[in-house]
């Protein structure tokens, strides 16, 4: 297991795009933060100061560059791609031989390859939570906006959570697929266009009203459950789509659909030629 552990840990290491993509996570995701920060501190400095909802709200938002409030959490999406080219670029070049030739052991080869995702990725997203959150003290901390609050620790770990889930979708998504392509624009799509329009249909026609609860369980949509930590982000997705599922219940649901595609992965990865 040490050996295929080296093993991933060297192949992830070498591949320039890991190093591409994360500084595009970091970059992206501290941009954003940095637009936002400095938004709103000119806004209070001309306007009235922050209201206590938005103390609380901004920084568990600027964390998160507002996944924590509504929309997608677009650093996820970005580490997600890492984990596609994790095993798409294994069969897109033909090097998945070389792979099972150097680590005979199937197992190890799939274990090592999640295990080194989840702490690359997950490094990832951490530094960029950090930096978000500097950014958004140096902006934000005259007008009052705590940076050290237990709900804002409270969203990192779901945060972290939320992430490892997505890239281990994305991981086991490639595998399954065995292409780069069509993984990539599943994980995109999926989420961001399939789950939506199917729930549109759901609210748009009369007669499926009562299927409409149902959209609540899809995977992205119950992982966004988790994401989603603060009194201002409820109030947003009540106002916008009705009563939602709770975050346990999120949590559950997301991490069921992760385990039940890992188990798929996995069970196929060791059945099939290479």
């Amino acid at each position: 297991m040490i050996d295929a552990l080296r093993y991933e840990w060297m192949r992830i290491r070498t591949i320039r795009s890991s190093y591409f993509i994360s500084a595009a996570a970091v970059l992206i995701g501290s941009a954003i933060s940095f637009l936002a920060s400095m938004g709103a501190s000119i806004a209070y400095a001309e306007n009235e100061p922050p209201t206590i909802a938005e103390i609380g709200f901004l920084a568990p938002a600027i964390a998160t560059q507002f996944a924590a409030a509504t929309g997608p959490y677009i650093v996820g999406y970005i580490v997600a791609i890492i984990a596609v080219f994790a095993w798409g670029h294994e069969y897109r070049h033909g090097m998945i031989r070389a792979t099972l030739t150097a680590i005979e052991s199937r197992n190890e080869v799939w274990v090592a390859k999640n295990i080194v995702l989840a702490v690359w990725t997950l490094s990832v997203v951490l530094v960029t939570m950090l930096l978000s959150t500097g950014i958004g003290w140096l902006w934000l901390h005259d007008d009052q906006v705590d940076f050290t609050t237990t709900d804002l620790y409270q969203q990192y770990g779901r945060t972290l959570v939320y992430a490892l889930c997505f890239v281990w979708i994305a991981a086991s998504a490639a595998s399954l697929l065995r292409n780069q392509t069509a993984a990539m624009v599943a994980i995109f799509l999926w989420p961001l266009a399939l789950e939506p329009l199917l729930r549109l249909i759901l609210i748009a026609i009369p007669q499926m009203d009562d299927l409409e609860k149902v959209s609540r369980y899809f995977p992205f949509n119950a992982g966004d459950r988790v994401i989603r930590s603060n009194d201002v982000g409820r109030a947003l997705e009540v106002l916008l789509g009705g009563g939602q599922i709770g975050a346990w219940t999120g949590f559950f649901v997301f991490a069921g659909f992760t385990a039940v595609l890992m188990a798929a992965s996995w069970s196929l990865f060791l059945r099939r030629d290479a």
